[in-house]
């Protein structure tokens, strides 16, 4: 086991404070990651240190959880979380402790933790302090709460999801007393906020381990018990997976191939794509799990371009140019959907061609030539935002002397902006005037083409 930067870096902080006569370890994922000698996130330290000695052995520190034992130090640039040996007691709403009572002993304070992988400490000569078998659930790849599993996760229910996550994440069984545990408790999950159950899902869609963390949620059913309910296709999706019936083909290669995508918010897109979700259930979906409103925007955006492109997809490639099916393209991005997702949609259907199935059939030679010439036109736009015109509304504005501004100007606008992206006319100021004058009279009908 060799020690990280990271963890070389923190380690003075313990030396100050064993220099005082206290106690101090490094503790939790730090010490479970750099077992396994994967990267570390963040160095938590605890301490039989009281937080007002903590604060007094420190030059730079912020009270970020006095009561509760936690005092963040500052040291060269980086900030280290240093909570005092406690134990806890008489737990709120199944989520937070009311009574915290600090102590002296690293051995009790190991014992309120999660799962005994979480409950190790390291000492700075790097001695291990395993009590409850964390080192050897690791080598056994098992997941496996610390002493009582019921009473661990009646403690606190999020850790009912964040099993979920951990054994996804490190490729670990659940052992057996643990899931049970799960499946007693996991009507607890009503008294957890959205907002936490959000984050341990970005966690694991995000992690090494998206299909397994799939897995185990589609056989626990935990989304089921959720304190808001999410949308419909999630539980029929978990049901075919728990069913003697095989999940659609698809569906099934699909989320196993998300580790494919290296964006989480790409993941997220080519999920809901094999589920079938449509954009308002995508959007849903992220409301419910309190994600920001940009996020959900972005997720209806490309839920939305994909189901449209699967309509284009299947209206049949070889009875269309290729220029008919890149306007249509063009028409999508510009008029409704906007770039961002129109990139996103490509990155996601070349990782993941089994999402159209056009793509799998006997004409994927050419749906992936149209993929590339798809691609090719959203990179040589010459303007896909009305910022990007050459002209502005004002200046159609004062060219129709007789007109006062009105939802007439926006429109002409955007017409201007398609026909740019269209390339049937190009981004000059006097070329757009002109066919402002043109649209203003005939509509559209002035510079479209059909397709």
């Amino acid at each position: 086991m060799s020690w990280s930067d990271a963890l070389t870096k923190a380690l003075p902080l313990l030396h100050v404070l064993e220099e005082r006569g206290f106690e101090a370890v490094f503790v939790g994922g730090c010490v479970r990651d750099t077992i396994l000698g994967k990267e570390l996130k963040d160095v938590d330290i605890a301490t039989s240190a009281a937080p007002e000695e903590v604060i007094a052995a420190f030059p730079h520190t912020i009270p970020t959880g006095l009561q509760h034992g936690t005092v963040t130090v500052v040291h060269e640039g980086e900030t280290y979380e240093m909570t005092t040996f406690r134990t806890e007691s008489a737990y709120e709403q199944f989520r937070r402790p009311t009574q915290v009572q600090f102590v002296t002993s690293l051995e009790a304070d190991l014992l309120r933790r999660d799962f005994t992988i979480n409950s190790m400490a390291m000492r700075a000569d790097g001695t291990i302090v395993d009590p409850f078998g964390g080192l050897a659930d690791l080598r056994r790849g098992l997941l496996r709460c610390v002493g009582d599993a019921d009473a661990r996760l009646q403690e606190d229910a999020l850790r009912i999801v964040r099993a979920v996550r951990f054994a996804a994440a490190y490729r670990l069984r659940i052992a057996h007393g643990t899931w049970r545990a799960i499946l007693r408790h996991r009507g607890l999950l009503a008294h957890i906020a959205m907002e936490r159950v959000g984050l341990e899902l970005d966690k694991m869609i995000a992690g090494s381990g998206p299909h397994q963390a799939a897995a185990w949620l589609a056989a626990s059913r935990l989304l089921e018990y959720t304190k808001v309910k999410l949308p419909e296709p999630l539980a029929a999706a978990a049901a075919r997976y728990r069913s003697d019936e095989p999940m659609h083909a698809n569906m099934q290669t699909a989320i196993e191939s998300l580790i494919e995508l290296s964006q989480p918010e790409d993941r997220w897109a080519a999920l809901c794509m094999a589920l079938s979700l449509n954009a308002e259930q995508g959007t849903e979906l992220f409301v419910e799990l309190k994600y920001a409103s940009a996020r959900s925007s972005q997720l209806a955006a490309v839920i939305g371009l994909h189901r449209e492109m699967l309509d284009v997809f299947e209206s049949g490639i070889a009875s269309a140019s290729s220029k008919q099916w890149s306007n249509r393209w063009v028409r999508l991005i510009v008029g409704k959907y906007g770039v961002a997702a129109a990139r996103e949609w490509l990155r996601v259907t070349r990782a993941l061609p089994i999402l159209v199935p056009m793509l799998q059939s006997d004409s994927a030679d050419t749906s992936l030539a149209l993929l590339d010439e798809l691609e090719h036109r959203l990179n040589t736009l010459p303007a896909f935002i009305l910022k990007q015109l050459a002209v502005k509304g004002s200046d159609v504005l004062a060219q129709q002397k007789d007109r006062q501004a009105g939802r007439w100007l926006g429109q002409t606008m955007n017409e201007l902006l398609l026909a740019t992206a269209l390339g049937a006319v190009p981004n000059e100021k006097q070329a757009l005037l002109n066919l402002a004058d043109r649209i203003i009279t005939l509509g559209s009908a002035a510079y479209e083409e059909p397709l």
